[in-house]
Parts: C-alpha cells; sequence; structure tokens
C-alpha cells in the first residue's frame, strides 16, 4: 500500500482518512505523514522482536582498516547488529566477537592491548555509534572491515513510497495514525469508542504479523551435533 494514491484511494493517508472521517484539512498530510512514520518504526521493531535468523531489512557495510586507529564509526542507518568480520593482518578474515570494557582486568594502552588480544581473535566494544577493536589495527587495509546489519527503515515521504514489510499488514500504519487522532479529539464524536476499536484492530493485526514473521524461515532442515563427537551415548 503506497503513502497516497488519488487514483484508487488504496493509500495509507487514503485509508486514515476514511477512517477518521477527516481531510486535508482537518488531517494535514504533514500531520498523517508524521503519525503513520511513527507507526511504521514500531512496526519495524516489532517485525525485528519476532525474526529468529531471517533479515528484515539485511545491509552489509565495508570500511578500511586504518594503522592505529581503534576506534570505527557504524553505519547511520545501523539497528542491530548480527556479525562483524575483520582482516586485521591483512590476509585472512577473523570473526569478530563482541566483548564489554568491563569483562577485562588489563590496561587500555597500545602496549597492553598489542599483549593480550591476537589478530586471530579479534574482540569489539561497541559503543553509542562507533566500535573499539582489540588489538588495534597495525596496518592499513583497504575494506578491511565488514558490518552485516539490519537497517532503519527509510521514512515514508513521497505519495508512491511503500512500507517495506509484507503488504498484508500496511494498514496497521494507517490504524496507528487513526489512533493518534483519535486520542487528540478523545471528546468528540465518539472518537472514545472509536479509538478503542482502532486500538483493538491494530492489536489484533499487529500479532498476526509477528507471528508471520516468526514463522518465514520454519521450513530451513536443521541438524543436532554431539556435544563430544567421540563420546558413545549409547542408548541414552
Amino acid at each position: 500500500m503506497v503513502l497516497y494514491d488519488a487514483t484508487t484511494e488504496n493509500g495509507l493517508r487514503n485509508f486514515a482518512r476514511d477512517l477518521t472521517d477527516t481531510d486535508t484539512t482537518t488531517y494535514t498530510d504533514a500531520k498523517l505523514n508524521a503519525a503513520i512514520n511513527r507507526y511504521y518504526d514500531l512496526a519495524t521493531t516489532d517485525i525485528l522482536e519476532s525474526m529468529d535468523e531471517w533479515d528484515f531489512q539485511g545491509e552489509i557495510a565495508t570500511a578500511s582498516l586504518v594503522a592505529g586507529q581503534q576506534e570505527y564509526v557504524l553505519p547511520v542507518d545501523i539497528l542491530k547488529i548480527k556479525r562483524i568480520e575483520c582482516m586485521i593482518d591483512g590476509v585472512k578474515w577473523y570473526n569478530v566477537r563482541f566483548m564489554d570494557i568491563n569483562e577485562i582486568d588489563i590496561a587500555t594502552d597500545t602496549t597492553s592491548i598489542t599483549s593480550n588480544f591476537n589478530v586471530s581473535d579479534p574482540r569489539a566494544d561497541l559503543m553509542d555509534r562507533s566500535l573499539m577493536l582489540y588489538p588495534i589495527p597495525t596496518a592499513n587495509v583497504t575494506g578491511g572491515i565488514r558490518i552485516w546489519y539490519e537497517k532503519l527503515e527509510t521514512l515514508l515521504s513521497a505519495d508512491a513510497d511503500e512500507p517495506n514489510f509484507s503488504r498484508a499488514f500496511h494498514k496497521l500504519l494507517a490504524i496507528g495514525a487513526a489512533i493518534d487522532y483519535f486520542k487528540k479529539y478523545v471528546g468528540q464524536n465518539d472518537n472514545a469508542t472509536k479509538l478503542a476499536d482502532a486500538r483493538q484492530e491494530y492489536q489484533l493485526v499487529t500479532e498476526k504479523m509477528k507471528a508471520m514473521y516468526r514463522r518465514k524461515n520454519q521450513d530451513r532442515a536443521y541438524t543436532m551435533t554431539p556435544y563430544d563427537a567421540g563420546y558413545d551415548y549409547g542408548n541414552y
């Protein structure tokens, strides 16, 4: 469902105004777009919470390692990190394991970091909008770090823009925008009853959406491997 459709009226703004019995004067495009995008954010987080291993808005970013530089800025549209790899020795890719600075009991000067961390087992401490690498790179490596992540959605602005999730649940955004309107004018035109109905429908559709995304990868074939391949488990 696009943001607005002047021909078929099958758009998010169209549906929201139909639910609220409003027009472009009583529920302006600017306010309606803002409300729709607020619920787009909520829908995105609901989907991410429901997913297992299927990537909703997966992206891969690369950056170059710089000798002596420990801190690297994360992509501006990052929402959730899935994996980081780096070629910290300039030869081989290594999976970067996450850690917190409080987990180590050594000093964090360059000499101590070099002595206590290995290039074949790099670690990363995530800060606000960046990550700190351990050990610190000692050589320039073009494209030497890769980050797999879930990215923030692009907010809807043009009439032809469409939410980046299953179309069956797009109406959630219009229902959410209607909820905001009914809350603001709850004392008018039986809006209290309409608000309760809209909230109930929003909850119902949200649960259906989350259930669908939880099952997105259910057909994957899983195998179980014994913890100790050399142990005789017998009939246990």
